[in-house]
């Protein structure tokens, strides 16, 4: 039986099979990991599922339910190219690696045919990080490739483990199914309703969810944030803080944002209250951790399951996909939401992308 892949004959950059993660699986001490900004990665699904007429059986409630999950290639900072064995349809989200199919520029944010043979390319982009490849039925890094604690997802630390394949390098091969993708030659009705898709799917990156400068992260406080003082969380909110080099797929690191009338003697976490909360807990997705050094860590994607700095609060996740997507040197500083705001904003999310 033929094998239909895509071969990495390139690689500068980063990538890694993700998909939603495992989301239940921190108890047994293993990362969620996941993709990085849903945002893209379920548009991506989304444009492709729309693409080849392919229309939901049921509709989607949990997260859980696979419908708009299947895996796809996260490309960090582009520089890859691939070259198809077999035609396929292929959408690309996410950040704007210039991509081109044998050096013709093609848009992001569509979805767009190759043929058996085919070189696509992707350039570093200009803004943001992260690029989505997606196809209809996912992709895997090993023929028939079973998920392992309910995923596909790859992750650094874990990958030694074996469960989710090796790292992608020059010479892998992403192997996906041809049953679902469409023929080589559609009828006329078909071209229609293809045409008429084509019309109506994005062009350009939505630029509303992104921001253009400045990330307001919404924070959901914690108990330790509750029992500081007024003064002391109005500092903390009306405090700049500028993304580190160090961040990463585990965690953002930030730094305070240096200004004219910054104190950096004045601590904002007495040490009286930061005594009460050193003890290691289970951690979680998007928590705001305040070392002593007060330069907050917020946890991220392939965070570890446990942690013993004092956490100030937890980022609503639809600020965190928006996150994952800047670079070093962006701005971002805090504000307050309830959990039932961030909960409501959440379930509008995914409602509108499933």
């Amino acid at each position: 039986m033929k094998q239909n892949f895509l071969e990495i004959i390139t690689m500068n950059g980063q990538a890694s099979i993700q998909d939603l993660g495992r989301l239940n699986a921190q108890h047994l001490g293993f990362s969620a990991s996941g993709a990085a900004d849903e945002f893209a990665f379920l548009s991506g699904n989304k444009i492709i599922t729309k693409e080849i007429s392919i229309k939901p059986q049921h509709h989607i409630a949990k997260i859980n339910n696979k419908l708009g999950n299947d895996a796809a290639i996260e490309i960090t900072l582009g520089q890859i190219s691939f070259k198809a064995n077999a035609a396929c349809n292929i959408a690309i989200t996410g950040a704007d690696c210039q991509a081109k199919i044998n050096n013709m520029t093609i848009n992001n944010w569509q979805c767009h045919q190759l043929h058996a043979g085919d070189i696509i390319d992707f350039a570093m982009p200009k803004t943001q990080l992260h690029s989505y490849l997606t196809i209809l039925g996912g992709f895997t890094c090993q023929t028939a490739q079973q998920p392992w604690l309910g995923s596909l997802a790859q992750t650094v630390n874990e990958m030694a483990l074996g469960f989710t394949g090796e790292a992608l390098r020059v010479g892998s091969k992403l192997y996906f199914s041809t049953q679902n993708q469409p023929v080589a030659e559609a009828t006329p009705a078909q071209t229609t309703q293809l045409a008429s898709l084509k019309a109506n799917r994005p062009t350009t990156a939505p630029a509303l969810f992104y921001p253009q400068q400045k990330l307001t992260l919404r924070v959901m406080p914690s108990r330790l944030f509750l029992q500081m003082s007024s003064a002391q969380q109005q500092q903390f909110l009306a405090t700049e803080y500028i993304i580190s080099p160090d961040s990463n797929r585990m965690g953002y690191r930030l730094h305070v944002k240096p200004t004219k009338t910054s104190s950096p003697d004045k601590k904002i976490l007495t040490q009286q209250l930061r005594s009460q909360y050193l003890l290691s807990m289970p951690v979680t997705y998007g928590m705001v951790q305040f070392p002593d050094n007060e330069q907050p860590i917020i946890l991220m994607k392939e965070r570890q399951t446990m942690g013993g700095y004092p956490v100030l609060g937890t980022v609503m996740q639809t600020d965190l996909f928006r996150l994952s997507q800047m670079r070093p040197g962006g701005e971002v500083a805090f504000s307050l939401i309830t959990h039932p705001q961030a909960q409501q904003q959440l379930q509008a999310f995914y409602q509108k992308l499933y």
